[in-house]
């Protein structure tokens, strides 16, 4: 998970290595935009975004939030710009694997996701679904990337809670309720108290 903003200076050469890692196989990237940074014309800003990044900022021991933040499996953050650091830190998480969550589509269009068995030791897990653009290119038209066309990947628009999950084997029926623009939509079971993804997949249109 990246947090960063169409004002942050330092974000671009961050969105443009985030459009690279989605590439890999078994790597879920999701771009959420604070809503901190002054942009008025067409924002991705999100406040939900700004609430995750500052959660993950307790759960990571109070770190102070800043732009781009990138956060790997719920555990590592660091600058999301520094690629080297990054690859490094995804492998060591490779190591620590999540488990995949499943997904088909029924002819209503929406999905079931086959929640894996899982012993969580009775630790609280919770569900969240993630809905995300396709990559589209916008034209920076103030603040600190003025005149820069940047392209952006995976810029999640909506956050959904959808409950506890105590580790037990259960399809789940989802209706991502995509928009125009949407590129798909990730879940993520998520420990509430560590920050660990236990268990991901992911949806393409």
């Amino acid at each position: 998970e990246r947090f960063t903003s169409q004002g942050c200076a330092y974000c671009p050469p961050a969105d443009a290595l985030l459009g690279k890692l989605i590439q890999q196989p078994g790597i879920i990237g999701l771009a959420c935009h604070v809503d901190y940074f002054h942009v008025t014309k067409n924002s991705l800003g999100q406040p939900f975004c700004t609430r995750r990044q500052n959660n993950y900022g307790r759960m990571l021991g109070n770190r102070p939030r800043y732009t781009p933040q990138l956060v790997v499996n719920g555990q590592k953050d660091l600058i999301g710009y520094e690629a080297s650091k990054v690859s490094a830190a995804i492998m060591k998480a490779r190591a620590k694997k999540a488990a995949n969550i499943p997904m088909t589509q029924d002819a209503r269009g929406w999905y079931s996701a086959a929640m894996p068995p899982m012993d969580l030791q009775g630790a609280p897990v919770r569900v969240w679904m993630a809905v995300y653009d396709a990559p589209h290119r916008q034209a920076m038209t103030e603040g600190n990337n003025l005149g820069k066309m940047v392209t952006y990947y995976n810029v999640v628009r909506r956050i959904d809670d959808l409950g506890p999950w105590d580790g037990s084997p259960a399809l789940r029926s989802i209706d991502p309720h995509f928009g125009p623009g949407s590129g798909g939509f990730a879940l993520v079971a998520q420990n509430e108290v560590t920050g660990e993804i236990v268990a991901a997949g992911k949806v393409e249109r």
